[in-house]
Parts: C-alpha cells; structure tokens; sequence
C-alpha cells in the first residue's frame, strides 16, 4: 500500500485548519481504521533523512493491511504477524541534539480520532499524540512502548474534531515498525480552514534580468573587477560579523580590504547585479566570540521571531542604505564608521539572510530547523509583520527583496520548504511565505549535465513555488559539477588542459539548463579557488593573489557578454545537437547557443542550419578575450554550416553588417609624452628617457610594458614587478595614443604611500578614472565604462609613488573622429549645429556613431551638451 509523498500532498495541503468551526459530530458515525493513503505525514526532524540507515514516518503505514481491527481487538493472526515487517522502525535521526524525533499527519478533513495501535518492537520510549492547530497542540494521548514484538492498542477518549495529528518520541529508534490510527470523519474542511493555508502570492514582480545577467558566481569583496568582470550577476559572501560592531552599529566598511558603497557602486557601472550573502552570527548579537550561525543572544527562544530582533534590524539598514527608497526615517538609521547616514543609493534589490541554513554536519547551533529559519525569515521580511521596529527589509523599502539562504539536500529540500509554509501560515496573520526568492544549492549529479537530474529537480522546485508561493523566485545560488571522470594520477588538475576544458563545457551546460528551465539566478560556488582542500579546483580563477583565469573563465565571460541583452525564447534541439534559442531586447535578433549534449569528445562537422531572414551571420566562442571571438559565417542557399563541438558556441542572426571587434580591452602603447596640451615643449616618443626631468617621471610610468597585462583581464601571477619609479608630485602630463581609441580600463603598480591620480580625456577634460594609490607594491587593474573615443589623455599626479601605468582599450572602428557627425574630417561648430537641426527636426545624419558620445547607442541632449563642452575645451 503506498502512502501519498509529502511533495506532492502537501500541494494538496493548500487547505488547512484554522479555528475550530466544524459541523457537528456525525450522528452514529462508527469508528474504522483510516486510510492513511488519503493523508499527508511530515517528519519535522529533517536532519539527516534521506542517510540510508534511517527512516522516515512513512515506514510507519507502509502495511496497513496487517494492522490490528481496532484499538480494543489488537490479535492479527500468527500468519499475518510473521508476515509483517518488524524490522524497519522510524528512526529519522540519532543525534540528540537536534532535539526531539516527530512527525504530524494532515488528515484534508475534519475528523474525530477513537483510537491508535502501534507494533511495538524493541525499546521503551515515551511517546505524545497531540491534536489541533499546528505550534498550539493538545495532548490527547501518551504511552510508552515497553512492550516486546507486539501489537499495542490505546484509546482515546472525548476527542474533539481536528484536522491534524502530531507524534513525538524522543531522538533515536522509536521501537514502533507499524502504526494505525482509528477514527471517523466529521466534516470536509470549511472555507475557512482552507483559505488558512492557500498560497499566497508572493505581490512582488519577478527580477526581469537577461539570460547574461541570470548567470554568475559567488564572490568576496576583495576580489579584483578583472576577474569578477565575467558575471552577469555575484553572489556576495558577506560574513554578519563584519557587519555588526561592537555597539550593535553598522559597518559599512570592512576594515582595510572592502568599502561596500564603493564595491557595490563599481557593480552597478558594471551592469552586474548583487546579491550579499549575510552569513553567519555575530558576537554583538550573542554576546561572546565564540558565537553560533543562528544569531540570536545566548539562550534566546530560537522559534520566537522576535529573538532575532538584532539580525531584522542589522538587514533593515542595509536595504534603507542600498535600496531605492529615498524617504526612510533618517532617526532609525544606525552608522557605525566615518560614513555619513545614507538612504535610498539604489546599489542593491535584494539580500540573502544566511547560507545553507540546513547544514546537517555543522551542529545544532548552526543548523536551522524548518520553523527556526522561518522564523528569522519573518522578521527579517518585514519585522514580524511590523512587531519589531525598523526591523526586515521591507519595512525599509518595500520594493526590496529577501532571499532566504541556500537550503542543501535535494532529498529534503521540498519538505523543508512546506514546513516553512505550514508556520508561516499559522504564525503571520496574513499567510504569507515571507521571502521573495527561494534559494538553493543544486547542481548536476553525472557527468553530463544533460543527462544528470537537475533539470527534473528544477521542475520539482518549480512546481511547488507555483503551488505553494506563487511568484516568489527561485535562485541557485551555488552549485558545482562533477569531475572525477577528468581527474589524472599525478597531473594537477590547474595543468590538465584535458580537464579544464571539460570543466568549462559543463559550467555553461549547468547555466543553460538552468536558463531554458527558469532559474531566475544561478551563482557557480566559485570564483576563486580555495588555497587547499576539496574546493581548491572549484574556482573560475586560481586562489586569492594569483587570480589567474582558467577556462571556464573565459567560458563564462563569453556566455554573459554575448547573452548581455538577451532572453531565453525556446528549444529548438534536435536528436544529436542542442539548440538553444535567445532573443536580444535591444536588437530584436535571435541568438542560437549550439552544442553536443554529449561528453565523448563528440564533433559534428557541417552541421546546418537555417539563416532564417538574416542577411549575415555570426559566430562566437569562448577564446583568450573575455568576450570570446566573433567570425562571419557565409549564408548559401539559406542556410549556414558550422562545426560543432561539446562547448556551447553563438551563432548571432543579423540584418544588416556588423563591425566585429575582437578584443575590447588591449594594452594601448602611447605614441608621446609631453607637458603642455600644445606638445610645444619636449616630445616623448617613450624609445628612449626624455632630457626634462618632468617629463621623465611620466616616461618611468610607460618604460617597463611587459610588466603590466596585455589585456584588462588577463593573468599576471607570472609577471615580473616593475623597477623604475615615479615619485614627483603636482605634475601633469599629455598622452598622445597615436590613434582614435575607446578606453575601456586602467592599470596601475602601487608602491609606497598614498596620493592621488587622474585620468582625463584630453578632448573634452573629462574624468575617465582617479586612483587615491592606497595600496602597496600591487599591481591594480581597473575596469571603466567604456568612454568616447579619444585619441589623447591628460595624466594629473599628485602625491604618491608609482611603478607603472597601462592604459586599455580597443581602437575605434573605422579611425572616425569624436563628434564628426557630419563626416567632413574635421570636428567644429558645424558638427553641434547639424546635430542640433536633427535632435529639432529628425533630419539626415551622415554619421550618428560619432555623434553619440555616451556611448549608449542613443543621441540625444546629452550628447549635444557633452559635444558643446569638447568644442569649448578645443
């Protein structure tokens, strides 16, 4: 006889009991043996189900043809008894410090229970049955089983109707194999009783990000841009304890490695979308440094919401500061360091309250049961329904999200989850599932991603937000791929080119199944390697100081650039080659990832495809450039014909041409050095030291190239540190590029002390990047949105000391000059005047491209007012 599972019955459970308004009792109603099969029964002790020597309480109604006829007649027949299995007890957990072992049944009905029989097989423990609303129970019963191999019957007296049961023994072998409950039923449930526990839609919309800005990693504040630049999205490890100071202020500093306005602000010019993880407890908050993950003060009841006072009201002040709300109280912000109170910034939509937050293997202390996250999860939503003050993010922007942490465990995740919703349901008066992005820690369980389970237990998870939380999101947040089948006796995997590149392919395979299956975020733990250990191969880039990029790096980076703009649109795979389908917002043109879902070093030559209406056709792949490489395909008889291979590759359908840069981010060596604007004084041509002591400083800076990466985001653990120095202060110099360039980042090797350092755009005096020079004998790359294209810079020292300075970016297409929109070689006040005519009366322009010197494929009054500013500079 097979019982319903908790995953889908509880889909079932979208009705629950709430107060006690039931018919009255059946008139006559005769008491029979339940059909448990029409039941939901939940273990509530989680801990480590799903271990092969355990049991959960399902084991408990697995023979319910061999139960006793009733409480008071418990005699079965020997051949019935022998027959019955009296070996597998529910034994869902053996370590005590989780606390008690107990499950509760949703009968779907009113019912009154008369009876139960339990086979008692081995050991005497104490047991409770408990009836009525879920965290308000009534003992109705309780016994021991000091019995031996036997059938025991009990019986209840003058129940009252109720919809759930709830058992309780205490940790280890319960002793009972077999258990039957007796009863009949009263009533269907009333109108109420159901609307208690309907989903509840989640009343926020969905984050509309793209396919490339659905994909990322998990990353620390200290790691460089150079390296996190490859993500659409971050998961940010933030440890609470660095939050939370001494006084129970915020900290919006970390020490000397991490300034969160700063970092938080550089991701926003990046285009990548942050999440921070607050992990962990605090000493503040338990009041001791030897604290626990569950941050509530010593000995605080961990199932009241208000025991996380501390933690709600810490998550309030991120999401006043970081959030979009510009009317937060100013009298309930709490700033810790020399930061002045700050609201509404607009840097962050969202944060995550813990991490694996059902960490069987941490110790009680840092694992959360089901009732105890949700708990914590209401007041950090929205204070406890506003019980707390300046408490959850909500009540500090209520258009900012929570993310529960990353639940690990696929065999209880669901279970976990609608225990979750059960205390939502009878401890917040309006139901609601209090986060808005459920969060967890999946991923391939073979080798090959398409044949492994985890497209299926995305569709689970699917299945029961829509049933249970509509429209909450759904986030993985870390996950990581198998690859033992690639590992060499003797060969580090960092050098195995054969397991890197198979690394690569299964990273980009994970994010589109992903993709196709509607993850809204997915975040690869991670992207750096750990020093030693299990996880020291499980990093994009190599450890923290070397940073060099693997593979999978520029896999990913490739992935991101080319799904920038992109929404996933539909599976067109065929039997031997996936295809997935994606449309660009901005252009409208269809994007087709290709590739063999196979993992034989399988190659298909010639494969073809439809060009559609395209009248030319792309092709991308990962390459040594972050973006990957871009080649022109030839369309003949409407189709194109290509290679394919294991790793995913673009093919990008176009209607008109385009310009095909490879590359965005190249060492750009100047051309001349000189003091004044005019280049009327000492010419640099950096082949040798210049005469005027000045303009050497300036000539140290670009003496030693080698020393600096060839591209923005390439490895430099292998180069050598720089020797010449600069050292003078107050001095500003001309940079002569020798050619129309966007520029796109800069790099810089500290040395001593700190100071100051900026870069212009010669042309129209505009600041493109400033450096205090706070660190010491490091070499910093740093990335810039792309600027207009210039062919000179000016350099403003003040103090501090440098080794060397890079300059990258790409040349401009074509060599156009900045502003020439009239395209007659020259830049003047012709070129304003024509612009002006065309924002006024939509008119001809022979060259917008040079007109739109923001850069963001638009013209309009800024550019006119940023043309009027060059043209006045000049």
């Amino acid at each position: 006889m097979m019982m319903k599972r908790a995953v889908s019955a509880f889909t079932a459970m979208t009705m629950c009991i709430s107060l006690f308004s039931v018919q009255a009792f059946s008139e006559g109603a005769e008491p029979a043996l339940l059909d448990s099969t029409q039941f939901t029964v939940m273990d509530e002790n989680l801990v480590h189900l799903g271990s092969s020597f355990l049991n959960d309480a399902h084991v408990l109604f697995d023979e319910q043809d061999k139960v006793p006829e009733s409480p008071e007649n418990t005699e079965v027949g020997k051949a019935v008894f022998d027959a019955t299995n009296k070996s597998t007890n529910w034994k869902p957990n053996l370590q005590p410090e989780y606390g008690e072992d107990s499950f509760y049944i949703d009968l779907h009905a009113n019912y009154v229970i008369t009876g139960i029989c339990y086979l008692d097989t081995n050991g005497i423990n104490d047991w409770i049955v408990e009836s009525g609303e879920p965290f308000n129970w009534q003992e109705i019963l309780s016994f021991s089983t000091d019995s031996y191999m036997s059938w025991q019957g009990r019986t209840i007296a003058e129940a009252e109707p109720t919809r759930y049961l709830r058992f309780s023994t205490c940790c280890g072998d319960s002793g009972v194999s077999e258990l039957a409950i007796y009863g009949y039923k009263v009533s269907e449930l009333s109108d109420a009783q159901q609307q208690k526990t309907a989903a509840k839609p989640s009343g926020v919309s969905r984050t509309a990000l793209t396919a490339g800005g659905t994909v990322g990693f998990n990353a620390f504040i200290d790691d460089p841009m150079t390296a996190i630049c490859a993500a659409g999205n971050v998961r940010e490890y933030h440890n609470l304890n660095w939050l939370i100071d001494a006084d129970g202020k915020i900290k919006f500093t970390q020490g000397t490695w991490g300034d969160m306005d700063s970092y938080y602000a550089g991701m926003k010019a990046q285009n990548i979308s942050l999440i921070p993880c607050f992990q962990g407890g605090s000493s503040y908050i338990y009041g001791s440094s030897d604290f626990p993950e569950i941050p509530v003060p010593e000995g605080a009841d961990t199932l009241d919401p208000t025991s996380y006072t501390i933690h709600a009201q810490a998550l309030y002040q991120v999401a006043a500061r970081y959030g979009s709300n510009p009317d937060v109280d100013p009298d309930t912000l709490h700033v810790a360091d020399s930061k002045e109170p700050a609201v509404g910034m607009g840097l962050l939509s969202a944060l995550e309250n813990c991490n694996e937050p059902n960490k069987s293997w941490s110790g009680k202390a840092n694992y959360y049961s089901p009732y105890e996250l949700a708990a914590m999860c209401s007041a950090d939503y929205d204070g406890h329904e506003g019980r707390i003050p300046a408490a959850g993010v909500k009540a500090a922007d209520p258009d900012f999200k929570l993310a529960m942490g990353g639940l690990v465990g696929t065999a209880t995740m669901l279970d976990y989850l609608s225990e979750m919703k059960l205390w939502f349901d009878y401890n917040r008066t309006d139901g609601k599932f209090a986060v808005d992005i459920i969060n967890v820690h999946i991923g391939p369980d073979d080798c090959n991603p398409e044949s492994s389970s985890f497209a299926e237990t995305i569709g689970r998870l699917q299945r029961w937000i829509d049933e249970n939380a509509p429209g909450t999101e759904l986030w993985i947040s870390e996950y990581e791929v198998p690859m033992h089948d690639w590992v060499t006796e003797g060969v580090d995997n960092h050098e195995n080119a054969a397991y890197q590149l198979k690394y690569a392919q299964r990273v980009v395979r994970t994010n589109l199944i992903a993709l196709k299956n509607g993850v809204d975020r997915i975040t690869k733990f991670q992207l750096r390697d750990e020093a030693s250990g299990g996880y020291a191969d499980s990093g994009l880039v190599t450890q923290k100081g070397q940073w060099d990029k693997k593979t999978a790096w520029y896999a990913m980076s490739c992935m991101t650039s080319v799904l920038e703009h992109a929404d996933f649109y539909a599976d067109l795979s065929t039997e031997e080659v996936s295809v997935y389908r994606f449309r660009d917002r901005i252009t409208g043109e269809w994007i087709d990832c290709i590739w063999s879902p196979t993992n034989e070093d399988r190659v298909i030559e010639g494969f073809s495809v439809s060009a559609e209406d395209a009248a030319f056709a792309y092709l991308t792949r990962p390459s040594e450039y972050a973006e990957g490489t871009t080649e022109q395909l030839s369309i003949a008889d409407g189709r194109i014909c290509l290679d394919v291979t294991e790793t995913p590759v673009y093919l990008t359908y176009a209607r008109s041409e385009k310009t095909i840069i490879n590359g965005k981010g190249h060492y750009i060596r100047p051309s001349a050095l000189c003091l004044s604007a005019g280049y009327d004084t000492e010419v640099c041509d950096l082949s040798a030291a210049p005469a005027d002591g000045v303009l050497n400083q300036f000539y140290r800076m670009f003496d030693e190239p080698d020393t600096m990466p060839a591209y923005t985001y390439s490895n430099t653990s292998a180069l050598s540190a720089p020797v010449t120095s600069s050292n003078q202060s107050g001095i500003t110099c001309y940079v002569d590029l020798g050619g129309l360039y966007y520029i796109t980042g800069f790099g810089i090797y500290d040395t001593f002390g700190t100071g100051s350092f900026s870069v212009y755009d010669a042309n129209t005096d505009i600041l493109l990047w400033s450096s205090d020079m706070g660190s010491y004998m490091s070499r910093n790359i740093d990335l810039i949105a792309q600027s207009a294209p210039t062919d000179r810079l000016k350099i403003v020292k003040g103090g501090g000391d440098l080794n060397e300075f890079a300059v990258y970016g790409y040349a401009a297409p074509g060599g156009r000059i900045t502003g020439d929109v009239n395209a007659d070689g020259v830049f003047n006040v012709a070129d304003m005047v024509m612009l002006q005519k065309w924002l006024l009366h939509a008119g001809e322009l022979t060259d917008w491209q040079a007109g739109d010197l923001h850069q963001d494929q638009v013209l309009n009054i800024a550019d006119l007012c940023l043309m009027k500013r060059m043209l006045i500079v000049r």
